[in-house]
């Protein structure tokens, strides 16, 4: 899959059309950056996170308007030590993966069930569940020379039950330093995986836990390689190895049915999506999205700022969830308005009245907007 860095990607060639969802702004639900969105039919769940602390699971219903918060932070029975990440299962449980623990709740927030991680050197850094089954990606950071697993399987009681994706030290120690959480992904028949400075992306059966790599990514020049790193190094060294690469790697991968989402940035924070269609196998690129459809001309930039990190999308039935900060957003209204005449924007406005009806009652620090995103076929 040739997924070359690219330039500027047209809405227009990946975007039906596009919703807008105000995320409601409240004293009890300011969001920070996003590093998970989950859809169900009713509600969008989130994680709200501040630099790397994910601090609070949000809910909000498909309009926007804030629901509630799952549980809070603390030491007692009921909270959570830090949300690395959760899953929804079915339409009755919230699975919460906690530093070293494994925690249920139910979709009102009450805590069902904690259960301590039971394998020594594992804790949570992602989890998935699919089919009955839970999949834990590790955040293990042993520096044991033997061959180390990535991810494990929980049983029924959210106990370790087995161990799998075996890679050799270097591999296990680059992922526990350098992996965002954002290596799994599913849809209705498989999980999906990928970990950094691997270009595969690796289709696992939940069930059996057979796995084997589906999709290679290909940043030509750009790819990460294992022997850029010492062996022998440590944090340090191969901090200042990484950041010497002139090197692109994926931080998001996002299935949509027929459809795969990638995200990466590479050392110089430049941030970069692609669009794979796996009915046709054609990809689109870019690190910045130019609106040719509604407020036409705008761009909206892909990068981050030096050390910060890019919110997560997220499948809705399909859909693409694309939150996007009400700064941008206002930015492009004004420029379009600017350049239009008081006629074209009138008839801008009776065209497009949701969006008029949005903007007018959007600041510039309320909570972020999710897109939604009917995506078109290429």
């Amino acid at each position: 899959m040739d997924a070359k860095p690219g330039d500027v990607l047209n809405l227009s060639e990946f975007a039906e059309s596009i919703e807008l969802i105000p995320l409601e702004t409240t004293d009890d639900c300011l969001i920070g950056w996003m590093p998970e969105i989950i859809a169900t039919e009713k509600y969008y769940y989130m994680i709200s996170a501040v630099g790397y602390d994910f601090q609070k699971l949000y809910v909000f219903d498909k309009q926007g308007k804030f629901v509630r918060q799952i549980s809070s932070r603390g030491q007692g029975g009921g909270e959570f030590i830090e949300v690395r990440d959760f899953d929804v299962i079915g339409d009755s449980i919230i699975k919460m993966g906690d530093v070293l623990a494994i925690r249920s709740f139910n979709l009102e927030g009450k805590q069902l069930s904690s259960r301590m991680i039971n394998e020594k050197g594992v804790s949570t850094r992602e989890i998935i569940s699919m089919k009955g089954k839970t999949i834990l990606f590790n955040m293990s950071k042993s520096y044991s020379r033997s061959a180390e697993n990535l991810l494990y399987q929980l049983d029924e009681k959210d106990s370790v039950r087995t161990g799998f994706f075996e890679v050799p030290f270097l591999a296990n120690q680059i992922s526990s330093f350098f992996c965002d959480a954002a290596a799994l992904t599913k849809d209705d028949e498989y999980v999906y995986f990928h970990f950094p400075y691997d270009n595969y992306i690796y289709r696992i059966d939940a069930e059996t836990l057979d796995y084997s790599p589906l999709y290679k990514v290909d940043y030509g020049n750009k790819n990460f390689t294992w022997d850029m790193f010492d062996e022998n190094g440590d944090k340090k060294v191969w901090s200042k190895q990484a950041d010497e690469a002139t090197k692109t790697s994926m931080t998001e991968i996002l299935s949509l049915n027929d459809y795969f989402l990638f995200a990466s940035v590479d050392n110089e924070y430049r941030g970069y999506i692609s669009l794979y269609s796996a009915k046709t196998g054609k990809v689109l690129n870019g690190n910045r999205i130019k609106d040719d459809m509604y407020f036409k001309g705008n761009i909206i930039d892909l990068s981050p700022k030096p050390g910060a990190t890019l919110n997560r999308h997220c499948n809705d039935g399909g859909d693409l969830i694309w939150p996007v900060q009400p700064s941008v957003l206002l930015k492009g209204v004004k420029a379009y308005y600017d350049v239009l005449t008081p006629e074209r924007w009138n008839l801008f406005c009776k065209k497009y009245p949701r969006l008029i009806e949005v903007f007018e009652q959007l600041k510039e620090d309320d909570n972020p907007v999710l897109l939604k995103i009917k995506l078109k076929d290429f």
